[in-house]
């Protein structure tokens, strides 16, 4: 069995989705291949896509935001001779000499822009793998319209089955397994033990505060309203990428303890120490956070798909969101100051939590490719 993960460069959390697929497979024994679909059929695309999503989400929120809005109102397929349509046409034939060459027998989207030229692929009998479509979000993004020919749809919850039903696709091929995300984020470690291993007090209220791998958010502002609580903290920061804003906080002067990190590839660990978590709402984290069993409060998200995960955790008792009017301070403040708050939370999360997510997905896919064979 050969199967091949298809992403595209819009930040870091689909590969990071397509790689614990991967991983997941390879531990299984099944080959594995990823590939950057936009960088594969043109470069350039590809680098155009990466920096316009950037940008957009970092310096023009408001357009982005009414761009995301105007197409989730759409909610309608392409038409058939639309620029766009046939422009993916154009570009899935491209994918299609790299597929003709790998043969996979399953193909794993993590990237609705890829499941569309899959979906084209299967319109027009180029491909016959199990194809899957990776939702990365609370919230079924706009365009999966496009790719309703898919085998199945990975989701990260259940609750999204009325949103895939709205879009027209079938919810008989929804896989409920959630967000795919590496298994270290599945284990636990003891509290006291993981604080122990990173030299925090074992006894104080520990935070993470998290910006995304890209860096986003204004990291300073929150270490100063957190420095002002009059709360015991010990906040370990992780700027990420960003190596601006690691400078920044470094050079603050504060008077509670803060652990200031760049890029780490210990975050498991160091949710394990937590007691909360505050960071953007990203589908990747918050997922991470959920299989931890760790209480979130939610700052900075991004226009469009972040803000519906937002308001996905909020409705469902999963998080608390931290806006202007509610700020940080006082949402750490209401955590911390009744401890059968944050039980609740995680009391919460459990039911919600979806563990081994990348195992459960790629056992599914496995079992389902050896009953068709034995069906051939």
């Amino acid at each position: 069995m050969k199967a091949l993960i298809l992403s595209i460069s819009t930040g870091q959390g689909h590969h990071a989705t397509g790689q614990a697929v991967e991983n997941a497979f390879k531990e299984r024994g099944v080959e594995c291949d990823t590939l950057d679909a936009y960088e594969y059929i043109e470069p350039i695309l590809s680098d155009l896509v990466s920096k316009g999503y950037l940008l957009s989400t970092s310096y023009a929120k408001k357009i982005s935001s009414k761009l995301y809005d105007i197409v989730v109102k759409k909610n309608k397929p392409l038409k058939k001779y639309s620029v766009p349509k046939l422009t993916n046409v154009v570009w899935a034939k491209d994918l299609k000499s790299y597929i003709d060459e790998t043969k996979p027998d399953v193909i794993v989207c993590t990237h609705v822009l890829s499941a569309i030229l899959v979906n084209i692929m299967k319109e027009r009998h180029w491909v016959d793998a199990i194809t899957v479509g990776v939702v990365t979000d609370f919230t079924v993004h706009p365009l999966w319209e496009e790719a309703s020919l898919l085998d199945y749809y990975v989701t990260p919850s259940d609750l999204l089955e009325f949103q895939l039903e709205k879009k027209g696709l079938d919810i008989n091929k929804m896989l409920p397994t959630g967000i795919p995300i590496k298994p270290q984020f599945s284990d636990r470690i003891d509290r006291s033990e993981a604080r122990r291993r990173l030299g925090l007090d074992l006894h104080m209220h520990t935070i993470l505060l998290m910006s995304g791998s890209m860096g986003y958010g204004k990291i300073d502002e929150s270490i100063e309203r957190l420095d002002r609580l009059k709360l015991d903290l010990q906040v370990m920061v992780v700027c990420g990428n960003n190596k601006r804003m690691y400078k920044k906080a470094k050079e603050l002067k504060t008077e509670k303890r803060f652990d200031i990190y760049g890029y780490v590839d210990n975050v498991d660990l160091m949710m394990d120490a937590a007691d909360c978590i505050i960071t953007k709402p990203g589908g990747i984290t918050t997922s991470e956070a959920m299989a931890k069993g760790l209480p979130m409060i939610m700052v900075n998200p991004i226009p469009g798909h972040e803000m519906r995960n937002a308001e996905f955790m909020l409705n469902n008792g999963l998080a608390l969101y931290a806006t202007k009017s509610f700020p940080l301070d006082e949402a750490v403040f209401s955590l911390f100051q009744h401890p059968e708050r944050i039980n609740y939370l995680r009391s919460t999360i459990e039911i919600y939590a979806r563990q081994n997510s990348a195992q459960t997905l790629c056992d599914h896919l496995i079992k389902d490719y050896g009953e068709r064979r034995r069906t051939e």
